[in-house]
């Protein structure tokens, strides 16, 4: 697993920031482009940090919504696929526009639990210092 954040503008007012996020793993690859705050990343770091507590586990990035409210909707989700706790990252990316701006993905990649703490603590930091580019490889099952 592959996680990249690449910050591409920052409002210097307000400090939004426009961020490509991308994910690869399990021979498939997607990425979005979603103006966000560095800050909404930090409750994802957190909650990856002691992940999983339970095989129900789950930490969850959102921005946008799914069915074009938004021009963009980018979900990371971090769960357990199964009773003897192996994880996964899933990613959703969705673009609504017209036919040549409209794209839609998604998928699933295995990764190690101390992967997805590392992940998680490394995520915290970058929040400290957004311009720069975040890069994580994360190990698989």
């Amino acid at each position: 697993m592959l996680l990249r954040i690449t910050p591409l503008w920052i409002d210097d007012d307000d400090g939004a920031t426009l961020v490509r996020v991308s994910l690869s793993g399990n021979g498939r690859a997607a990425w979005s482009e979603v103006l966000c705050y560095p800050e909404q990343f930090l409750a994802f770091a957190q909650a990856l940090q002691d992940f999983p507590a339970s095989i129900t586990s789950e930490a969850t990035l959102k921005f946008g919504d799914r069915g074009g409210t938004y021009a963009h909707h980018l979900q990371l989700r971090a769960f357990v696929r199964d009773g003897v706790g192996h994880c996964a990252v899933e990613i959703i990316a969705e673009t609504w526009g017209d036919p040549l701006e409209t794209s839609a993905f998604h998928f699933a990649t295995a990764v190690e639990a101390a992967s997805l703490n590392e992940l998680g603590r490394q995520l915290a930091s970058w929040v400290d210092a957004p311009m720069e580019e975040f890069v994580f490889g994360g190990v698989g099952e």
